[in-house]
């Protein structure tokens, strides 16, 4: 019984912060986009539920794994500004036991190699671009996941979520995510 809640609130929490639309024009070919609606200079796509749910799925159960190590680090990597300084103001007040770096780039931090670290690029692909797959395995980074809309054709070991995080109310929907996480498994 609590298992089916906990399913039913966050399919409601999906539909509620517009997670299931992209607000941009997208292929019909992506297995991601479920339907298209054109109306004057309106362009949604809807994604299809199953893939949304279960690529969330899998970025809860990588940020669970993280939350519950005993030394833990998440680099975050977005190249909005404004977003930037809103996950530092949210990490600085919320939690104190978990070791961010919320940066427009991959940072020169050094970690020891028993801490757990999770890389969570946010609209930022990682494309074909050797060196920084090598600086991420290098600094033993080795769970990755992507939040993006872009379409890339090789996915290098990482979780994708396809969406894009251009709206404001899917981006605070990611941060309660977080919240959730990290101040309930502590």
């Amino acid at each position: 019984m609590q298992k089916q809640i906990i399913k039913d609130l966050l399919l409601t929490s999906i539909i509620n912060s517009d997670f299931l639309i992209l607000d941009q024009p997208a292929n019909k070919n992506l297995r991601h986009i479920k339907s298209l609606v054109h109306y004057k200079t309106l362009n949604l796509s809807s994604l299809d539920l199953f893939e949304l749910v279960k690529s969330v799925k899998q970025l809860i159960r990588s940020l669970t794994f993280l939350s519950k190590s005993e030394q833990k680090f998440l680099h975050v990597w977005i190249e909005n500004k404004q977003y930037i300084r809103i996950l530092n103001l949210f990490f600085d007040n919320n939690l104190t036991n978990l070791n961010v770096f919320v940066k427009g780039s991959l940072t020169q931090t050094q970690c020891h190699k028993t801490v757990n670290q999770l890389l969570l690029l946010l609209t930022t692909p990682l494309k074909n671009d050797t060196k920084l797959l090598k600086r991420i395995f290098q600094k033993d980074i080795f769970l990755v996941t992507k939040i993006n809309a872009k379409l890339e054709k090789k996915n290098w070991g990482a979780y994708k979520i396809y969406n894009d995080l251009q709206n404001f109310k899917k981006f605070i929907f990611l941060i309660v995510v977080l919240d959730l996480i990290f101040n309930t498994n502590n």
